[in-house]
Parts: structure tokens; sequence; C-alpha cells
């Protein structure tokens, strides 16, 4: 058994449990949560349907993403270059690449562009629109609507917080994504109708907050401040969501900080990793390696880190055994948690030993022996009988 495990055997139900009710944030709804998992570590009202602004271009990005190709060249169209307020400034007929799109879309916030890369993957925007919501039910958002690939207002165009870390979760599993929701600025190179384009990202907290790596700011009027903000710290990435927020790039700090200063994630156990020995006395060899058949990997309040509880259960109890096969349980538990549990499988196959063998060899002799005798015994009771008669 790992030192690592010995050191971290602990669970705590999901959720938010023992966490203040109130954090000062200006937001109308908010969240914050395991990047990996999902975990929520806070909330404030976060299925309150809300405008999401320019986050709608998370999910612009990830269709883009799944649905064109980053090398084409997208023809400019007239709707596309008068997309009003946030833009690259894009005109009529001026030929772009998707790439390059794409990055405008998620550090410019270009509204132009996302039209333009609407009409060239879907043949419009009602198309890309229809994609775009039916996106939403396969990834689980139940309260979202779409209307638009941007997010300019529009009262049937909304979210809420937990819809939009499902989508964030998402996107943030793809690597180019990953990659341009990270950058402090990007360069478009010349095109037909432009000079060439320096852009900074919209996301203050890329350069103001330790170990921000993304994702995405949105504002109208009518939905405020918006953003979505992810860190990284040690391995462990924080997202951090923020709807009709008076600061929101204050909120998503004052979030992120909570999580970081307040919470450890601990991976209990790695899949594959030896978590117990189990003896079987008749098996060849005599121990037998049982391993976690799943990583196992929990967020602990820091306070509670030092109560430890676990239990090994063995399953199996003789031999054959089989490689993967399962052999056992480990059960970690807190007071006032749920136990959680993952099956331990066997690391190898273990048969029986030679002098196991040998007995039940002799054993089925000896049964053998009896048995032959107690029909000898019948026979000569038979014979003895009819001699009478």
């Amino acid at each position: 058994m790992s030192h690592r495990f010995a050191a971290m055997l602990l669970i705590v139900v999901f959720g938010q449990i023992g966490l203040p009710q109130t954090l000062p944030i200006t937001a109308k709804s908010a969240i914050l949560a395991d990047a990996e998992t999902g975990e929520i570590l806070w909330s404030f009202k976060p299925d309150q349907k809300c405008y999401p602004a320019s986050l709608t271009k998370i999910m612009t990005a990830v269709l883009i993403l799944e649905q064109g190709s980053f090398e084409d060249w997208v023809t400019v169209t007239k709707d596309a270059a008068f997309t009003g307020e946030s833009s690259m400034a894009l005109k009529e007929g001026e030929r772009v690449q998707m790439k390059d799109l794409l990055n405008a879309i998620l550090v410019r916030s270009a509204n132009d562009a996302c039209v333009a890369a609407a009409i060239h993957i879907a043949g419009s925007v009602d198309k890309f629109v229809e994609w775009m919501n039916e996106k939403a039910r396969e990834l689980g958002m139940t309260n979202t609507n779409f209307v638009n690939p941007h997010g300019l207002h529009d009262p049937q165009h909304y979210t809420t917080a937990r819809d939009l870390l499902t989508l964030t979760r998402y996107a943030l599993q793809n690597p180019i994504f990953r990659s341009i929701v990270s950058k402090r600025d990007i360069v478009v190179l010349p095109t037909n109708k432009s000079a060439l384009r320096h852009y900074y990202n919209r996301n203050k907290l890329l350069e103001l907050y330790h170990g921000c790596d993304g994702v995405k700011t949105g504002y109208t009027v009518p939905a405020g401040k918006c953003l979505v903000a992810s860190a990284t710290r040690n391995e462990w990435q924080l997202i951090a969501i923020v709807l009709g927020s008076q600061d929101h790039f204050r909120d998503c700090a004052t979030l992120l900080d909570y999580g970081f200063n307040n919470f450890v994630k601990l991976t209990l156990a790695d899949r594959g990793e030896q978590i117990a020995l189990f003896r079987f006395p008749d098996g060849n060899p005599e121990w037998l390696r049982a391993v976690a058949a799943e990583s196992v990997k929990v967020i602990v309040p820091k306070a509670k880190v030092g109560r430890i509880q676990s239990q090994v259960i063995q399953k199996a109890s003789k031999p054959p055994i089989r490689e993967n096969e399962v052999v056992g349980e480990i059960i970690w538990d807190v007071p006032g948690g749920s136990p959680h549990k993952t099956t331990l499988i066997a690391s190898h196959n273990l048969e029986w030993s030679w002098k196991a063998k040998a007995r039940m060899f002799v054993e089925k002799v000896l049964v053998v022996f009896v048995l032959l005798s107690l029909l000898r015994v019948a026979l000569q009771k038979k014979k003895k009988g009819g001699w009478r008669r």
C-alpha cells in the first residue's frame, strides 16, 4: 500500500456540505466547480435563467471545432460584415481562414466572425442555431435556448450557470479550445481586404490572477457582466462562472480563491495501483496483489484532511482466480458522510498450489474409496439377505 494512499484515505459527500451560504460577490447567479469532475464547491442560484451575452461563443466555438475545418477559407457575407457591436471589422467579400475566425471569436469576442463561420459551416445562421440547441440537448443543458451564435441580446436567448458549467467542461476537453482561451493575444495575418490585426484577450484575469488559463468574457446591458474563468494550481483546475455581475473579474477571483484556499483535490488511488495483498493458502503463489479497478479522486475541505477511515474487504476465497477478476473492495468513509467504495481486481492469475492439488487428489481418492467400500458393504448385505431366503 503506497504512502500517498495511507495518507489520503478520505472521502466526503460531493456537494456543498459545510460551506458558507454567502460569499462577497455581486453576481445574480454563480457557480464554482472542479473542471474534471464537475463537482460543485459553491453556488448561488445556479439554475436561474440568465442572458449569457458572449459566453454564447463557447458553444459556437465547440461547433466550429466539431463541424468545421480549420484550414477552410471563409468568404465573408454581407450579413456577417454588418453584424453589430464587438467585431474584428470584417468586410464583405473578405477571405479569412476559419482558424483566424475562431481565434477572434474566443479572444476578441468578434460577433461578425461568429456569423461568418456559422454561414460557412451550416449554410445559414438559423441552421447553425439549430445545431447549437441540438448540441445543448445532447450535453444535458436543460435550461438553455440559443437564438444566435454570438449572444447579442434576445429575450429568448438564455442559459444558466449550471448549464454553462456543463458546456465549458465539455469544451475544455478539446486541446485547441484550451489553447486559444488561454492566449493573452492573437495575430490575424493580412487578408485580401485588411491589414494585419492584433487583438488582446478581454479576459483580464489571464494577467491578473495566478494560474488563470481561460475561458470567456461576456457583456450586454440586459445581461450585465458575465465571465467563465478557469484557473489551474498544483495540477488542479477550477471553473468559476458569474452571470449578471457588477464586477465579473473580482467575483470570479473571489470564487477561485475560495476554492483553492479551502479545498484540496486528492488522488486516493490510481487505476492499477496496488491497494492490498490477499492471502490464499491454497494458491500458487500464496499472495495475490489486489489493485484498484479505477482511479479515485476526491475533493476534500482542507480542515477534514486528517480524518481518516478506510476498510479493505476480501471477497474471493479460493483459487483459481483470473487476472482482472474481482477479488474485493475498499471503502472510504468520514463521519457525517456517505461511504464510497471501489472495486479491487486481481493483478495476475492465481492457480492451485501443488500441495493443494495433491490434497484434493487424495481427498478425491478417499471419497472414491469410501464410496466403493459402502457399495461393497451394501452388496454383501444384499447377498446375505438372498441366502436367508
